[in-house]
């Protein structure tokens, strides 16, 4: 189908036992580096991606394809294309993909770390524990109650790289990425202030300092890529926790404080929500429908069917995937 396609040219109703729309989460686009998340995806990649979805797909914007989810009415194929942090290379990069075919589509922005600049805690974690070939043996924080973790030297044959490792939650109980994601579990536990002294002390017992660069845009260019044609913002919370792990008091004020922020800077209100770490519960998709958002989303790798809550919408990480896999993963998801 062609790019730009719009609801009212392609509305069509479908049996109600079939998916109706796939939305699909980015994070990065740019070369691979240190990333064992595997959150970027290279530039001739996601232009793959993006090609794939002009041709065969109704790319829509959430806004529209929320409109026909709530009128159980979306054309076949449909499918919205999304981002999650705020990272610089979102509009040096990704846009001018998106832009070249004509794609729509939404990021969802953590206000507080643009504000303070630099770059993600998860990347700086990253950075300190997987990069240096030797470190001390043993990794004692009293920011998480003096738990200790074995730091394994990294040999010449196992650096850490994006082809080569497992995801970090896989990978092996006695290597340095297994014990990178059990302090990433801890920092993430934590309340900010506790997981910054955290990190300096992770930085003093590596003698080392943590990245200076920039990798997150400005609000300046937060606001340009609002601007370009197709393309929104949504919340991401203040500063990114894990929801569910947070009282009813502390997620409503992330939820709340995060979203207002944003719309002082855009001056226009938010109406679309993404959980942190995709990470959600029903106490607080409630607290996200009572602030008085239309739509709120996941990261449970599922298609979107009519009996989805329009407050825990699936969408479906993308970032690993190859285009003629990528092709054939949406059909697949699209067919269940």
């Amino acid at each position: 189908m062609k790019p730009g396609r719009r609801l009212a040219a392609v509305r069509q109703r479908l049996p109600d036992r079939r998916p109706r729309a796939l939305v699909l989460v980015y994070h990065r686009v740019g070369q691979r580096n240190l990333d064992p998340w595997r959150l970027m995806v290279e530039p001739e990649i996601f232009s793959g991606h993006m090609e794939t979805l002009a041709r065969d797909w109704s790319p829509l914007s959430l806004a529209e394809l929320v409109e026909g989810f709530s009128r159980r009415c979306l054309p076949e194929g449909a499918v919205a294309v999304t981002f999650d942090d705020g990272y610089a290379d979102n509009l040096e990069v990704a846009a001018p993909i998106l832009l070249e075919h004509g794609i729509p589509t939404t990021l969802f922005v953590a206000t507080e770390p643009i504000d303070s600049g630099g770059s993600l805690w998860w990347d700086d974690l990253a950075s300190l524990l997987l990069e240096p070939a030797e470190l001390p043996t043993t990794l004692t924080l009293s920011s998480c109650e003096d738990r200790k973790w074995q730091i394994r030297p990294l040999s010449a044959d196992q650096r850490w790289s994006a082809e080569d490792a497992p995801p970090p939650w896989e990978a092996d109980p006695e290597t340095r990425l297994r014990a990178f994601y059990e302090v990433w579990l801890a920092l993430r536990a934590l309340d900010v202030q506790t997981r910054e002294a955290a990190l300096q002390e992770i930085a003093e017992w590596a003698d080392s300092t943590r990245p200076q660069s920039r990798t997150l845009l400005t609000w300046e260019q937060v606001r340009e890529f609002a601007s370009l044609p197709g393309f929104d913002l949504g919340a991401h919370t203040l500063t990114h926790p894990d929801l569910p792990s947070r009282s009813a008091e502390h997620a409503r004020a992330e939820i709340a404080r995060g979203a207002d922020r944003l719309a002082s800077q855009i001056g226009v209100q938010v109406e679309h929500f993404a959980y942190p770490f995709g990470s959600w519960s029903r106490s607080v998709a409630r607290l996200v429908a009572d602030l008085g958002f239309r739509a709120a989303y996941t990261t449970d790798g599922s298609a979107i069917s009519w009996r989805s809550s329009p407050h825990a919408l699936p969408r479906v990480p993308v970032e690993e995937n190859d285009r003629g896999n990528f092709a054939r993963m949406l059909t697949e998801l699209s067919a269940r």
